[in-house]
């Protein structure tokens, strides 16, 4: 049993395709219900089996019931935290808005942690597992306009990282994907559908199954390694290249005139979940 969140994204969905076709049972989440059914058939079809189990991740209640639920039919071997909510916003649009934190930690931090912690006590109990979570290439790289984003996305990479020793000791592998600009609706608002150089959601769901079947503890591209030491040796000065060069990056990434274009921090991209 596969407990996959965040499913019915794009990543998601070909995530969810890919592990049917070697026969998995997949408990599949996210927060619509009739997405998840149609996501559930589609699994059937390719030859795995699936349950759902509809939740929004800002309600902790919810998903610790969701927890207890899946336990009902078994520990899990693999549980993959793949959903998130995006907002971009530059520093004049977040004043008086402390809430954007509140709302990103909930699906980003406070409600994957949630689930882990859930899943992670009967996995180590019995002594093998693992757990994948996907957080961003630029976690570790502070972007002004994604502070908000970056501080939910970098707290669950971290806390996993801490957690990491721990369990492995106890048999339960943990790995975090960083994952670079991906084609999908969460994207589009600000790159375009068909961003130059995004991977597509099915290469970004190969990256997904390398964490999942190998023992490494982080898959990420090289450049996003190289600018965390560069970011940790010059913060200041990275971030304000970082700000000033994002509006050029988005432009260059763009194909289509679909996406909102970065002409200051002071325009906002819309909010995106997947």
């Amino acid at each position: 049993m596969i407990v996959l969140t965040g499913a019915t994204g794009g990543i998601g969905t070909a995530l969810a395709l890919a592990l049917a076709r070697r026969g998995k049972h997949l408990v599949l989440s996210a927060r619509d219900e009739a997405r998840l059914q149609a996501l559930a058939a589609r699994v059937r079809e390719a030859g795995g089996t699936a349950t759902v189990h509809a939740c929004d991740l800002r309600d902790q209640e919810a998903v610790s019931h969701m927890a207890a639920a899946i336990l009902q039919d078994g520990v899990p071997e693999a549980v993959i935290a793949l959903a998130g909510h995006s907002i971009h916003r530059g520093l004049s649009e977040t004043f008086g808005r402390p809430h954007d934190l509140v709302r990103l930690a909930g699906t980003n931090l406070l409600g994957p942690a949630t689930l882990i912690l859930a899943l992670l006590e009967p996995m180590c109990a019995r002594g093998r597992g693992r757990v994948v979570a996907v957080t961003s290439a630029t976690t570790r790289i502070p972007t002004p306009g994604w502070a908000a984003y970056a501080a939910t996305k970098s707290g669950l990479d971290t806390w996993l990282r801490a957690l990491r020793p721990e369990a492995s000791a106890r048999g339960v592998g943990i790995c975090v994907v960083e994952m670079p600009l991906v084609a999908t609706a969460m994207a589009a608002p600000t790159y375009g559908s068909d961003p130059r150089t995004a991977l597509s959601p099915e290469q970004a769901a190969a990256m997904v199954l390398r964490a999942l079947d190998g023992d490494r503890s982080l898959i990420s591209p090289w450049w996003a390694r190289i600018g965390a030491v560069v970011s940790q040796a010059a913060p200041a000065r990275s971030a304000h290249l970082a700000g000033r060069g994002q509006g050029w990056v988005a432009r260059l990434l763009r194909r289509d005139r679909s996406a909102r274009p970065f002409r200051s921090l002071r325009h906002r991209a819309p909010e995106r979940r997947s």
